[in-house]
């Protein structure tokens, strides 16, 4: 599908012939507001789409979607902007953008949440909290549910209740025909089931229903920090219970390049470099059991520090790791699924990890539970059936260092391939792993699977601006 070129005159037309069938704010370069309506999370990203689509009803997606068919835009569509890619931005295109559609309605009695396609987590959290209850979303509050739960969807709740897509009920999208559609398990379920896990390469998704769990609004949260030199020892000795622990029990390790200053983190280990250990448990905060099961697991090795408490989830769980990953710096990610953790090679990756000069954070998350009890077949999200999720989430500020650090995470992948899976999130996928696109979706099989239904909704690549694009089967199409 050809693209046209649009220069600033042109731009001003485009959106002036928007309006006149648009709720929200059309925004073109050089007016108010555009520079931060085109500002995302990662800083290495800096696109600049002719014209940003601020919608804020189903219809105001419907009239975009016609606009740049009609004159042949590249589309994107932005939820959170939380993509390490930049994906959410259609440089030179016209950029779908959800930020103000963030209404979210709760059924306790039906046990749903309602949620447009421009929520963050923090306000699922925030809705569903009211009423003692959660949906399975990811591990940072600021992050959008779109782009989050359509790859998969892994977080702190997904050994209990699965993937966050796993809780679909149904999807409302705009197609590329700018047909408004119902995906359900009895509505297009072809469609239903590529949502699970095949990103947004069908359409632009407006609201979702969801599963929702009864929870808290209080979690049991334990926490132990080692020094360096413990921190092989504390892992491999995780590596030996976690696959035994209970569907309740979640686990998330990272190695920090430095601690910050959370209230449980005592004063002389603020700012150094340690390994945090985060322990959860998904029942009864009240329980005995999930006292003991907790303090057991914070005192595993030789923590320098431990602490356990009881606190909200969506107000102070969820937005634990917030501080950790700031909008505005520059981010490189490599992340794999893997099966084992062998003393060879936590060695290399502490010791890797010391190497290291940038910000951030190497996560190792447990998974397992719920989201492996799925058959590989019900869903297109493949890589379920992993005991770890391993993710080196790393950052700094200084355009300048771009190319060594980058090429400084790369060689510590590389050093760990021994041991590292196939399988790869495709929210993860980075802007250089053309290559492990077929892995994101589980094979060539089921990717050839997922192009069927694209060349069903989506035959001309209309959404083709996405982290893990799936060409429609005819077109060009990649194979391993």
């Amino acid at each position: 599908m050809s693209e046209t070129v649009i220069d600033q005159k042109s731009a001003s037309a485009l959106a002036g012939e928007l309006r006149r069938y648009f709720s929200g704010e059309v925004l073109v370069g050089g007016q108010p507001g555009y520079n931060n309506a085109r500002t995302i999370w990662n800083a290495m990203v800096d696109k600049k789409p002719t014209v940003i689509a601020g919608c804020v009803t189903t219809d105001d997606v419907v009239a975009s979607v016609k606009l740049a068919r009609h004159h042949g835009l590249q589309v994107s569509v932005r939820c959170g902007g939380h993509g390490v890619t930049g994906k959410a931005l259609a440089d030179g295109g016209l950029t779908i953008d959800l930020t103000r559609m963030r209404g979210v309605r709760v059924s306790p009695d039906n046990k749903t949440a309602s949620v447009q396609g421009g929520c963050l987590l923090g306000d699922v959290d925030a809705a569903t909290a009211q009423h003692g209850m959660i949906v399975p979303a990811g591990i940072v509050s600021e992050t959008g549910v779109g782009g989050l739960a359509l790859g998969g969807g892994i977080g702190w709740f997904s050994r209990k209740h699965g993937l966050t897509c796993d809780n679909f009920l149904s999807l409302k999208l705009v197609t590329a025909s700018g047909e408004v559609v119902t995906a359900s398990e009895t509505e297009h379920p072809d469609l239903f089931w590529a949502l699970h896990g095949g990103g947004g390469n069908f359409g632009a998704v407006t609201e979702f229903e969801f599963k929702a769990h009864k929870f808290g609004p209080e979690m049991r949260i334990g926490i132990a920090l080692h020094h360096p030199e413990d921190a092989v020892q504390a892992l491999a000795e995780y590596a030996q219970i976690y696959p035994e622990l209970p569907d309740h029990v979640g686990w998330h390790a990272a190695l920090k390049q430095s601690m910050p200053g959370l209230p449980f983190v005592p004063e002389p280990l603020r700012g150094k470099r340690l390994l945090l250990m985060i322990v959860m448990y998904l029942a009864d905060s009240k329980e005995e059991e999930g006292e003991k099961l907790v303090e057991r697991l914070i005192s595993v090795g030789k923590p320098a520090a431990k602490a356990m408490t009881v606190m909200p989830f969506g107000a102070r769980v969820q937005k634990l790791l917030d501080p950790e990953f700031p909008n505005g710096n520059r981010y490189y990610t490599k992340e794999a699924h893997i099966n084992e953790l062998p003393e060879e090679a936590l060695e290399t990756l502490v010791s890797r990890w010391g190497e290291m000069t940038m910000s951030g954070e190497i996560e190792i998350i447990g998974l397992g539970g719920a989201m492996a009890r799925v058959s590989p077949d019900v869903t297109a999200f493949a890589n379920r059936h992993h005991n770890w999720w391993f993710n080196f989430a790393l950052h700094w500020d200084d355009a300048k260092l771009d190319a060594s650090n980058i090429a400084q995470i790369r060689a510590a992948n590389d050093a760990l391939k021994p041991w590292l899976g196939t399988g790869v999130y495709a929210n993860m996928l980075n802007f250089d792993e053309a290559d492990r696109l077929i892995d994101a979706y589980g094979g060539q099989e089921r990717y050839d699977r997922l192009a069927r239904v694209k060349a069903q909704y989506d035959p001309d690549n209309f959404f083709r601006s996405n982290n893990a694009a799936i060409a429609p089967i005819g077109a060009a199409a990649p194979h391993k």
